[in-house]
């Protein structure tokens, strides 16, 4: 009961701050700035995560990332970094939503990309996706296929894989 409660005002919370936002397609080669979310779930996922995070820093982009973890504390191997930062389930609000100055201020940046790497659904990223005011959103969670502008389905939970999926459909969808 309590769960539906809070269910409840965490979407009317977070549709309420739901911005306009101008949709543009933009292929992952061309685009300048490129949040990615994630889950990290142990070491591996984080170094599997950083690795991407690390390959688009070195193609010039300026790359954001936060990472949720789904437990009480953010574990010794998540690096913090200018760039780089990890949020876990003490901050959040009593309904679920991020409370966190670097979650807001990724929340408000306007990427041309958004790469969601989630593949289960939890409700902080759902506020983070419903909120954020990037221009492209891309992701393979079918619990968020309604915020995505383009979904992507892999055929296995690899992050390699799914940023390769991007870079080839958004290559065809921008027609470059």
């Amino acid at each position: 009961m309590f769960a539906k409660i809070k269910n409840h005002f965490l979407h009317k919370h977070i549709n309420a701050k739901k911005p306009d936002k101008e949709r543009k397609i933009c292929a992952l080669a061309r685009a300048n700035t490129v949040g990615v979310l994630c889950e990290i779930t142990d070491e591996d996922s984080y170094k599997s995560i950083f690795q991407i995070f690390t390959q688009l820093q070195q193609t010039g982009k300026t790359v954001h990332l936060i990472g949720y973890i789904d437990e009480k504390f953010v574990p010794f191997y998540c690096l913090q970094q200018l760039s780089a930062d990890y949020f876990c389930q003490k901050q959040l609000t009593w309904c679920g939503e991020p409370n966190m100055v670097q979650v807001q201020d990724f929340i408000n940046r306007d990427f041309d990309i958004l790469l969601d790497f989630n593949y289960r659904y939890h409700e902080p990223i759902e506020a983070i996706l419903t909120t954020a005011r990037s221009k492209f959103i891309i992701g393979s969670c079918d619990d968020y296929q309604n915020l995505y502008d383009l979904l992507l389905r892999t055929e296995s939970q690899n992050y390699n894989q799914f940023l390769n999926s991007v870079f080839n459909y958004t290559q065809k969808l921008s027609g470059k």
